[in-house]
């Protein structure tokens, strides 16, 4: 091979515009000076496709001046930032009313992430009311009109109301994949909210809503012959459940037999009452991911999902106490749901029970897609934050 042939120039474009978007705006521009076929990718409006706004010191509001630069480029968002800090609230929010006002504008996924601790008392609505202006329709000179397909607000931990759905739905008909599951302690999205989404927006393929958002009636809309095939819904349940009301058998199963291709990802967190975990779980769910965070001693809704999902369990995700009977059920799950590819279990187990179900699930065993200890981590353990149960 020749010098010449190993040169950095004749790396491909398509290749060195993938490098390159994993580096940060300064990185870009310092690898860009490297030599002239890598200034021309620099230039170049692949590289800005996807683009990573990052607000976790007051300093990088620089990223807002280049805006005015890629924004016309930009077509996959995502935006980070430490909402402990205001400057950084500010400068994303900034951002946010930007990107609105693009013209043209061809942005098709966007990503909110908070990545601190929010302040005491904090109500984020700024980023309510800069999401609702987002959402809004806007002078677009491109051909076709430019839709927002992917939205993920799971990791905004604010109470986002109907409005800001209302408008998406109404302005993204095209949306195919939406996620609100966030960590706030209060939901304000209804069902009626959700229904009147998934009527207008028939290319959603996967959703992730609350429990307490979901209805008979959506999942009635998302059966009919209109929608394009749901393949994933996921659904979280929280301590709303105990005020709301269940989803029945009857409309699980026609969903499914209308859509058979669709999987579920069904999770309880620590502040869902244990006594409606069994209630909410049904055999008609084809179940493919269960999360089971509530720390407590849960084995019997372990049996009861290896009896109800045998034959499309793929993954489980554990939060409680050791016991015994969980021990057993574990090793009976591992037994019967013969599609478990990953099991992340938080509490110690016997080493021979650890053995057991790997020797169970082989495929499990090599891939590494597991955690199942049998001793205690060392020293410093992650301090965990548990809000108070209702």
């Amino acid at each position: 091979m020749t010098m010449e042939s190993r040169s950095w120039n004749n790396i491909p474009e398509h290749v060195l515009a993938k490098v390159l978007s994993q580096l940060s705006l300064q990185e870009k521009y310092y690898s860009s000076l490297t030599c002239k076929h890598w200034y021309n990718v620099f230039q170049s409006p692949q590289l800005w496709h996807c683009f990573h706004f990052r607000f976790y010191v007051p300093q990088h509001h620089r990223f807002l001046n280049s805006v005015d630069k890629i924004g016309k480029h930009l077509r996959k968002i995502f935006i980070g930032l430490n909402q402990a800090v205001r400057e950084n609230c500010v400068n994303a929010c900034t951002l946010l009313g930007k990107l609105a006002k693009l013209d043209p504008r061809r942005i098709s996924s966007i990503t909110i992430e908070f990545t601190g601790e929010s302040p005491l008392f904090y109500a984020g609505m700024e980023f309510v009311h800069c999401l609702k202006v987002l959402f809004c329709p806007v002078l677009n000179t491109v051909t076709p009109p430019s839709q927002i397909l992917h939205v993920d607000v799971s990791g905004l931990a604010v109470a986002l109301d109907d409005e800001v759905f209302d408008l998406l739905s109404e302005n993204n008909p095209s949306l195919e994949s939406l996620n609100i599951q966030n960590k706030n302690l209060v939901c304000k999205v209804s069902p009626a909210c959700i229904l009147r989404l998934v009527r207008k927006c028939r290319k959603l393929t996967d959703i992730h809503v609350l429990h307490c958002s979901m209805s008979d009636e959506i999942l009635s809309c998302l059966a009919e012959e209109e929608s394009k095939d749901i393949k994933h819904l996921s659904i979280l349940c929280r301590r709303d459940e105990k005020y709301g009301k269940d989803l029945s058998a009857e409309a699980w199963k026609q969903l499914v037999d209308k859509k058979p291709s669709l999987r579920v990802t069904l999770a309880f967190d620590h502040n869902c009452p244990l006594n409606l975990v069994s209630v909410i779980m049904k055999p008609e769910i084809p179940v493919r991911t269960l999360k089971l965070e509530t720390l407590t001693k849960i084995h019997d809704e372990v049996n009861l999902a290896t009896s109800y999902y045998t034959r499309t369990l793929e993954e489980i995700m554990l939060r409680t106490r050791n016991s015994t009977e969980l021990e057993e059920a574990l090793v009976y799950m591992a037994l019967k749901c013969t599609r478990l590819k990953c099991m992340m279990v938080s509490c110690i187990l016997k080493k021979s029970v650890v053995d057991q179900i790997l020797y169970l699930l082989p495929e499990m065993r090599e891939t590494g897609s597991y955690i199942l200890n049998w001793e205690m981590d060392t020293e410093p353990w992650e301090v965990v934050r548990i809000e108070a149960v209702d």
